[in-house]
């Protein structure tokens, strides 16, 4: 039998399980070689079923769809994302590998998150779908199972996307805890995404000239992967100065891993800040909407406003150009039109 040799008075099987995995050295424990091949061809088979299990399992697959899309040029934030929900969905199920997920198991897990947010389910079933698609284009597996989920037709939500002034005050005043300040100053006034304040380093401040620079660093890439300036207003510059440059993060400086997606969240305390204020509608993503919108109604430029959130212009005209203030303009055509006549009188 191939493999199988002679050490002293025991005999012994060397084998590879599958291509690609390490090489494997068993002692069969016994002088006979009959017995020995039995023990060995037992040996062999089992090797071959666990290894490649191992090496299909869901998190060694997921961690290969995630390299295979940092390598496209994905952002760490979406990637975090998408390892976050792909985990999720793996635990629920509680698959060994891809091939152990079924159709009835990923439609109980859809339901079950459908029942806490329709549209969130929508969106994770979408990127469990994708992930799907790319072991299917590698060979890995056969089918995509997620198209058994009967996606429900979604009505549009309703929400209120930004504070007025007052109630962006109202929300500073309210806030006694320092580290979410800070978030809510860095939402307001710079319009900062939630993953760049929780990733924000003292480096980012320049306090002497006024200027916020979101800038890349060993855990943190920008979207898009475009450096950005932003002026710090006069108040957040203040708050700052005693607020004081922290490291080596400006938020929770000590907690350098969180156990989800983010290094430190501060989601639960900022609802109950939402909800003590009335606001039970607002998300921490309407801040930097808010930060927007009372920039475009005032008259600051659209232009200017893209810099700022590192959007394009055409998505910041898209979402807040009916706020840009009423343009006088607009009587230029009648004000030549109504001298001449009074000329002509």
């Amino acid at each position: 039998m191939k493999g199988l040799f002679k050490r002293r008075s025991t005999w012994w099987v060397r084998f590879t399980p599958v291509p690609g995995s390490p090489q494997m050295r068993i002692a069969l424990g016994t002088d006979n070689e009959s017995d020995a091949i039995i023990k060995a061809r037992e040996i062999i088979a089992r090797a071959e079923t666990q290894v490649r299990e191992e090496m299909e399992s869901c998190e060694t697959e997921i961690a290969g769809y995630i390299s295979s899309k940092r390598r496209d040029g994905l952002s760490e934030s979406t990637l975090s994302s998408r390892r976050y929900i792909l985990r999720s969905v793996a635990n629920f199920i509680g698959a060994a590998s891809p091939r152990h997920m079924t159709s009835a198991g990923i439609r109980k897990w859809f339901e079950s998150r459908k029942a806490i947010n329709p549209h969130t389910a929508v969106a994770y079933l979408y990127v469990v779908h994708l992930w799907f698609k790319w072991m299917i284009e590698r060979g890995k597996i056969a089918t995509d199972v997620t198209t058994s989920v009967k996606v429900p037709k979604l009505v549009m939500r309703q929400r209120r996307n930004f504070l007025t002034q007052a109630e962006a005050r109202l929300l500073l005043d309210e806030c006694h805890n320092e580290g979410l300040k800070f978030a809510i100053y860095c939402g307001l006034h710079a319009g900062l995404r939630k993953l760049e304040i929780i990733e924000a380093r003292p480096g980012w401040f320049d306090m002497e000239a006024g200027l916020l620079h979101v800038q890349a660093t060993p855990t943190f890439q920008p979207k898009d992967r475009d450096n950005r300036t932003i002026p710090l207003t006069e108040e957040f510059r203040t708050w700052l100065s005693a607020y004081g440059l922290r490291k080596p993060f400006m938020l929770e400086p000590n907690i350098v891993k969180g156990s989800y997606r983010y290094r430190y969240d501060f989601r639960k305390a900022f609802d109950s800040l939402a909800k003590r204020c009335g606001f039970d509608w607002l998300t921490f993503h309407d801040l930097r909407r808010t930060f927007a919108s009372l920039h475009v109604s005032r008259g600051t430029s659209v232009y200017k406003v893209a810099r700022w959130l590192g959007d394009g212009v055409d998505v910041v005209e898209q979402h807040y150009g009916h706020l840009i203030p009423q343009d006088h303009e607009i009587n230029g055509a009648w004000e030549t039109s109504s001298r001449h006549q009074k000329t002509a009188r």
